[in-house]
Parts: structure tokens; C-alpha cells; sequence
């Protein structure tokens, strides 16, 4: 487990993309700052000091500066990876104890991303800024690398309550349009599943239908956006969030938060941070 500052302003040195037609020999090297790779496609057996470790697509490898990084064999022919250079700072450290003192995360060498497809556009936007020609591209690097850092503890500690790749686009289906109410059979066909497949996979995640997670969801939100805009009427609100009518939205809220929408923001006016635990 290697730490790394979040607190503190680095420079990255390079990033970009690589695509290895033929395969190709990891270099046998050690640098003065951390090679953070994504393997966007193929397979890679890279060494670090006394381990070998596989990384295959969707995988992130972190090679911390300092340490011997070498290979003994080819990746896979097509393998095509993203990787950006980064400064150290005082207080990163390799296989370092769990009680750093420090602002930061503590890091596995290889973490897999499959399911946090947000690591990989971090990446993507990470090597877009190193290209810009702005004078304030350092700052948005440093920004970004922080970012980074954090999804990929969340990544490595499983904070996501699925890895399942269709619940996770279904999830954002709906994130993405607050606006609509879906019906179960309307969600299943942009996943190209079954009504059953898509609920049964959403039981195994999380307990619950794909209709319950909808309406939960949903009645989380009003609820701040009650609190957020306290003259909008409820009629409006409803119809913001998707709810046939008022009254819809009013029976599910009572029933999902114990109280109705009225009541909930009269109570909760001055606590504008409350948001309702269900």
C-alpha cells in the first residue's frame, strides 16, 4: 500500500496515449516521479522492485517514483494504454503504515476500474489539459490529480454498491433525467435486457426494484430541492421530478419519508444542508 499527498502542488512532466502495434518490453528504469497507467485494451506483466504484476483492460497501475519498475516480457500485441508523469511531494510514500498524518489516500499498486468508468474520463481529461495552452492548465492538472487520487480509493476500497456495468448505466439513465418517470419496461429496452433481467440484477445490487431505487431516489431529491427553492409550489415540483401530478408525488413522499412535502419543508426551512435519510 503506497500514500500519496493530496494537499500539496505537483507538475506533471508528460501525458499521453500509447498503443504498442507489435507488443513491447516494459522499461527497465527508475524515475524521480510516479507513472500513473491505464490500460485501456490488453494484457502487461510490469515489475516493480520484487513483484510482478498482471494488468489487463481497465486496470490502473501506479509505479511510484523511486522504486525499480522493469518488464520481462512483451504486453499483448494491440495493447493501447494512457499514462502521465507526476512530481512526488514530501510525505508520498511507498508501502507506507495506514496512520499517515497527512491529507491523502493510501493506494493499492494495481487497482481495477472496470466499474468506476469515471477513472478512465479522469484520465482522458488529464492528458486533454496537458496538451492545452493555458496559463492555467497547471492548476486544473493539480485539481484533477487530487480528483483522481480520491475516485481511485473509492475504486480500490469498493465503495460502489455494484460493479454490475448495466445496473451502473441504468443508474445513471436516471441520475442523468430527473425529469422522467421511467417505466420498467421503457429502462430495460435502452439496456437491451429483459424487464426481469434488469430487476433482478437491481435485487441483487440492491435490494430493491428497479421502481423502489426510482421513486427513493427521487424523493431524495425533492426533498433538497424542497428546502433549495421554498416558493416554488408542489405542483411544479412534481412535475420537475417527473410525478403524473401533485397528488402522485405527495402519496409516494408520505410513504417513502413518513411525512408529507408540505410538512417535510415547514420543519426542515431553516435546515438547508438536511437531506432525509431513508
Amino acid at each position: 500500500m503506497n500514500f500519496y499527498r493530496t494537499d500539496k502542488q505537483r507538475t506533471v512532466s508528460i501525458a499521453n496515449y500509447t498503443h504498442y502495434i507489435q507488443g513491447f518490453v516494459h522499461p527497465d528504469r527508475i524515475l524521480d516521479e510516479h507513472d500513473f497507467v491505464y490500460i485501456m485494451n490488453g494484457v502487461w506483466d510490469i515489475c516493480q522492485n520484487d513483484n510482478t504484476w498482471h494488468v489487463e483492460q481497465d486496470d490502473v497501475i501506479i509505479l511510484h517514483g523511486g522504486q525499480h519498475h522493469f518488464g520481462h516480457q512483451d504486453c499483448s500485441p494491440g495493447t493501447h494504454t494512457m499514462y502521465f508523469h507526476i512530481s512526488t511531494v514530501p510525505g508520498d510514500s511507498f508501502s507506507c503504515p495506514n496512520n499517515q498524518a497527512a491529507e491523502g489516500v493510501t493506494l493499492e499498486t494495481v487497482i481495477h476500474c472496470r466499474s468506476y468508468p469515471r477513472i478512465r474520463l479522469l484520465f482522458q481529461e488529464l492528458i486533454a489539459i496537458w496538451f492545452e495552452a493555458s496559463p492555467h492548465a497547471s492548476r486544473k492538472l493539480n485539481h484533477l490529480f487530487s480528483l483522481l487520487l480520491w475516485e481511485l480509493a473509492d475504486c480500490s476500497a469498493g465503495s460502489c454498491p455494484t460493479s454490475d456495468p448495466l445496473v451502473l448505466q441504468a443508474m445513471s439513465t436516471l441520475a442523468m433525467n430527473p425529469q422522467k418517470f421511467y417505466r420498467l419496461a421503457e429502462l430495460a429496452d435502452i439496456l437491451h435486457l429483459s424487464e426481469k433481467s434488469l430487476n433482478k440484477r437491481f435485487q441483487a445490487a440492491f435490494q430493491k426494484t428497479v421502481y423502489q431505487y426510482q421513486v427513493e431516489e427521487k424523493i431524495r431529491i425533492v426533498c433538497q430541492f424542497l428546502l433549495d427553492y421554498p416558493d416554488v409550489k408542489l405542483h411544479t415540483v412534481a412535475e420537475n421530478f417527473g410525478f403524473y401530478d401533485e397528488y402522485h408525488m405527495s402519496k409516494l413522499f408520505k410513504k417513502y419519508a413518513g411525512i408529507s412535502p408540505g410538512l417535510y419543508r415547514r420543519q426542515n426551512a431553516a435546515k438547508q444542508h438536511h437531506i432525509l435519510k431513508i
